[in-house]
């Protein structure tokens, strides 16, 4: 072992000397995009004014922190708000990730910040603003980094083309796809729900069609939102993760309340669901409900599939494969009928707090 490992060391030495410089050529071309994505967010906060909120900046954080692993490249990946009411996210040469103020209200959870933010990490992991800006200025990525660098006259007009690229989303099919799919990579293995992309592109279609002449911002020259729809559905359920949208809406959420009356009700969302006396075992059987339904009810689950049935000469609730409460009952209770009445009124609201999907597809 001594001797093979004399004779692998003038070949490991060469080698070393043989890569150093591509490996200095690559770390320095990587410093040239960091030094352009901050000469680019100088030119963007003169235009948008800056959102000091260390709260919000914490929440950011968080999510940019789980997906950071997942990413190829080790840039300096940062966080910002602008104040700008247009619905719009955009990221720059060299990793650092804007949201408006416009976007995050439109945004309903976490899990839908964190959608937006794998999207456009992925846009600056990949290069794909300096990749769209060499397209459009129909020069090599080197060339087009050399024009900045060298302080000529091209300077100005390529980084006018960079902030332009990025703040109006204007990629190519291919770069806007690489971004959806391998956001929805990172997205999953940084623990949110995969549901998430879809839940918000599925907004802004609904968006859309409520304001058809807004300025698209965000939406600009990406494929179709339907399209980008369908196929991130179907990655995500090639991967194994089937779409639950509550997960990402925080919708058809059960919960148990005690009221004045002397009764224990089960709630989803603020629908009254259920309720019996209050009674020994009452608040165990509710808790059981709630589990199944927490388990079952999705905002995927077509009305038909809640059903009163017939099981063994006694009556129960169903919802998909599973039977949620069955007779018989506490003395006093609400009836299975009932219960089904106000379960399909829940589903109903929760799909109009979110209007944009095609449920039954």
């Amino acid at each position: 072992m001594k001797k093979n490992g004399r004779k692998l060391l003038p070949l490991l030495l060469v080698l070393f000397l043989f890569c150093r410089p591509f490996a200095a050529k690559g770390a320095d071309e990587m410093q040239k995009e960091i030094s352009l994505g901050q000469k680019v967010s100088a030119d963007v906060e003169k235009q948008w004014e800056r959102v000091a909120d260390p709260a919000l900046s914490a929440r950011l954080n968080m999510a940019l922190n789980r997906m950071v692993p997942y990413l190829s490249r080790p840039l300096p990946y940062e966080v910002r708000v602008v104040r700008e009411e247009m619905v719009n996210a955009f990221s720059l040469p060299g990793g650092i990730v804007y949201f408006t103020t416009g976007m995050l209200g439109f945004l309903r959870s976490d899990a839908e910040i964190a959608a937006i933010l794998a999207h456009e990490l992925i846009h600056a992991d990949k290069r794909h603003v300096m990749i769209q800006a060499a397209r459009s200025s129909k020069i090599s990525l080197a060339a087009l980094v050399l024009l900045v660098a060298s302080q000529g006259s091209a300077g100005p007009m390529i980084l006018t083309s960079l902030a332009q690229v990025a703040v109006t989303n204007s990629y190519s099919r291919d770069l806007e796809r690489e971004a959806d799919k391998e956001g929805l990579k990172v997205l999953i293995r940084a623990g949110y729900p995969a549901s998430a992309m879809v839940t918000c592109l599925e907004a802004m279609i609904h968006d859309q069609l409520k304001r058809p002449c807004v300025d698209p911002g965000v939406f600009m020259t990406h494929p179709e939102l339907t399209e980008r729809v369908e196929y991130i559905v179907r990655e995500a359920r090639d991967a194994g993760f089937p779409i639950r949208r509550k997960n990402a809406l925080n919708l058809l959420r059960s919960s148990i309340r005690g009221k004045d009356d002397g009764t224990i009700c089960l709630f989803v969302d603020e629908t009254k669901i259920w309720s019996l006396p209050r009674k020994p075992g009452s608040e165990k059987l509710l808790a059981g409900a709630a589990e199944k339904i927490d388990e079952f009810l999705q905002m995927e689950t077509p009305p038909y599939e809640i059903q009163v049935i017939s099981v063994g000469g006694k009556n129960a609730l169903r919802i998909g494969p599973s039977v949620v409460v069955r007779e018989p009952l506490p003395e006093g209770s609400e009836s299975l009928d009932s219960m089904r009445s106000a379960l399909v009124a829940s589903l109903g609201e929760a799909r109009q707090k979110h209007q944009g999907a095609k449920y039954l597809h």
